[in-house]
C-alpha cells in the first residue's frame, strides 16, 4: 500500500532549500504529519507520535523567535490529511525522511550564520529533532 502523502512529501524535501523559510516549512509538515498520524494509531503508538509533534512544534518556535515572519507561512507546507487506505507506515517512514531532511538544512544553517542567537536557536532545533526522531522510532515498535 502506499500514502497520499509520499508526492508531496518527496517534493517538499526536494524543493525546500536550505534556508530558514525552508526549514520552517519542513519542520510545519513534519509536525501536522505526526499529529496527523497520532491521532490514528494505537495509543501507546499515539502518545509517541504526538511527543514527537510536539517538539516538532517546538523546532518551529524556535526558527520563529529568532526570525520574524516565518510564522507567516502557516498553512503552506501541510502534507494533507491521510486517507482512509494510506499505509500508516510508509507514512511514518516519509515523516521520518522529513525529519532527517530539517536536521540536514538545520547543519547547513548553522555553518553559514554567525549570529549567536541563531546558532543557539538551531542548536536546540536540532536537540528537538533527535528527541521526535527518537520518539518516531518509539512509535514504530
Amino acid at each position: 500500500m502506499a500514502t497520499t502523502w509520499r508526492e508531496p512529501a518527496l517534493e517538499l524535501i526536494e524543493r525546500a532549500e536550505p534556508t530558514w523559510p525552508g526549514l520552517w516549512s519542513i519542520l510545519a509538515a513534519a509536525g501536522h504529519a505526526a499529529m496527523t498520524l497520532s491521532l490514528g494509531a494505537p495509543l501507546g503508538n499515539g502518545v509517541d507520535l504526538a511527543f514527537a509533534a510536539v517538539e516538532l512544534g517546538e523546532a518551529r518556535e524556535e526558527l520563529e523567535w529568532v526570525r520574524d515572519g516565518l510564522g507567516d507561512l502557516s498553512g503552506q507546507a501541510r502534507l494533507g490529511p491521510l486517507a482512509l487506505g494510506d499505509d500508516a507506515t510508509e507514512a511514518r517512514h516519509l515523516l521520518q525522511r522529513l525529519v532527517e531532511a530539517a536536521a540536514a538544512r538545520v547543519l547547513v544553517l548553522a555553518d553559514r550564520t554567525t549570529a549567536v542567537d541563531e546558532v543557539d536557536a538551531l542548536g536546540r532545533v536540532l536537540r528537538s529533532l533527535h528527541t521526535a526522531g527518537e520518539e518516531l522510532a518509539r512509535a514504530a515498535r
